[in-house]
């Protein structure tokens, strides 16, 4: 009977260790902090949760998330932004302007997971408004 309890035990805790490892294991950032770093879970869309951090903690908030669908931060020169794409080798798939922001939507095969627009699958997207822009994978959800 001891046995099959402590067997049992172990067992939940491997389950347990299985569930929570990985969520914090490698839990750094996708992109370098702004100012303020952005986190989406729940969904990979305007109805996900929004979770904003300070931008030098945004590697201690990513490693407490669970269900991260997203993330993103904001820059004041727009080159920034641009060199996030270049350095996960993103291609671009189409922009679009919406106002006074530019939007530019890429396909990044080092980056996990996509979403669709237009039917095109999109994983990277840029939002450029002034000199400054904003960088987030999938999209940028909350407006920039």
């Amino acid at each position: 009977m001891f046995v099959r309890c402590v067997s049992a035990l172990a067992a939940v805790f491997l389950c347990a260790a299985v569930l929570i490892v990985p969520q914090c294991a490698g839990r750094e950032p996708l992109f370098p902090a702004g100012e303020t770093y952005v986190f989406y879970t729940a969904s990979a869309s305007s109805n996900a949760r929004i979770v904003v951090t300070a931008g030098e903690d945004a590697a201690k908030t990513k490693r407490r998330l669970f269900c991260l669908t997203g993330e993103s931060t904001a820059y004041a020169d727009a080159r920034a932004a641009f060199d996030e794409a270049a350095r996960y080798g993103a291609e671009l798939v189409f922009s679009e302007r919406a106002g006074e922001v530019c939007n530019y939507y890429y396909y990044a095969p080092g980056l996990a997971g996509a979403v669709y627009l237009g039917g095109h699958a999109v994983n990277l997207h840029i939002a450029v408004r002034g000199g400054g822009a904003a960088v987030g994978s999938p999209l940028i959800f909350g407006g920039y």
